[in-house]
């Protein structure tokens, strides 16, 4: 399949699930309070997921030794980028310098970052949530599914777009992240359904790749554009 034909598979698959969500969220109204061990389970799958994701945001390629698809095509892609060392994790390049942040004389990749700090805000909040909701407003974690899908909209917006903002895209990145804890949540709370709790980190994982997607896309798109050789990507 075509790059761009495979972005817009996953654009049209994440849209889907967006509409499932507000499906879901509009032909359920159970305002109770939630039990106990129902938070926790959906809880517990969703910080793990922030805790894989934080993994993969610090080392990227972990993975690597243990996944033998594809090996000759990264082969490849390997021999074509030795021209290019790799600053957080992209080419050093000044078309890619706003896709890294200097922290500390360190450099580290932008969206990486931002997805990592999100994890670990979205885990803080989802530990409130498990254990004091009960003495927050029930009314307030439902609403909370539309600004989730919001955020989730404009990081691929901000992702998608030409000119970069390292800070800026930390800072999207960040909210992704807190937009998937708004959305698993809201459903949670609103349908009071386990099932419906999972399918929200299941769509979440589906947003994240598109994310991914739109970033590998873009990033493609930068190498094409240039005149050097070594076409990262």
């Amino acid at each position: 399949m075509k790059p761009k034909m495979r972005v817009m598979s996953y654009i049209i698959l994440s849209i889907t699930g967006a509409v499932l969500i507000i499906i879901m969220s509009l032909s359920s109204s159970n305002m109770n309070n939630i039990p106990f061990f129902d938070k926790l389970f959906v809880g517990v799958v969703f910080m793990s997921s922030c805790i894989l994701g934080i993994s993969f945001a610090l080392r990227p390629n972990w993975l690597k030794g243990l996944a033998k698809r594809e090996s000759s095509d990264v082969n490849k892609r390997q021999t074509r980028t030795t021209a290019r060392k790799r600053q957080g994790h992209h080419p050093e390049c000044m078309r890619f310098k706003g896709h890294t942040i200097i922290i500390k004389n360190k450099i580290f990749c932008a969206g990486c970052l931002g997805l990592a700090t999100g994890s670990i805000i979205s885990i803080f909040f989802m530990v409130i949530y498990i254990f004091l909701s009960s003495e927050i407003s029930s009314k307030i974690f439902p609403v909370l599914i539309f600004p989730g899908m919001i955020l989730v909209a404009i990081n691929y917006m901000e992702t998608a777009i030409t000119m970069r903002n390292a800070a800026l895209h930390v800072i999207s990145n960040i909210f992704l992240v807190i937009g998937f804890f708004f959305v698993v949540t809201g459903i949670l709370q609103l349908t009071g359904s386990i099932i419906y709790g999972v399918f929200g980190i299941i769509i979440s994982f589906l947003w994240l790749d598109t994310r991914i997607q739109l970033s590998n896309f873009r990033h493609a798109g930068i190498c094409k554009d240039c005149t050097e050789d070594c076409k990262a990507y």
